[in-house]
């Protein structure tokens, strides 16, 4: 969809995201660095979500990762 993200901080996320560059990962619980990132989101709304969906469609759709599953499937068969 192209829009900016706010994330919190969660391991498996960060194999999707890149911080401050498709999208912005804030402290879990943390209120406070939730408002200011949402903020500066606001204020630069044309470049996260760019971003991430070019990334998204470069190297993150079905067709990449079956890429990456079939020489895992195929080993796992022998």
């Amino acid at each position: 969809m192209a829009r900016p993200t706010v994330i919190s901080d969660r391991p498996i996320l960060r194999d999707y995201v890149r911080d401050g560059e498709t999208a912005v990962i804030v402290p879990p619980e943390d209120p406070a660095a939730l408002a200011a990132a949402i903020e500066r989101v606001l204020a630069e709304p044309g470049t996260l979500g760019p971003a991430a969906r070019s990334r998204v469609e470069q190297e993150l759709t079905t067709r990449h990762l079956a890429e990456r599953l079939a020489p895992i499937f195929r080993e796992a068969a022998r």
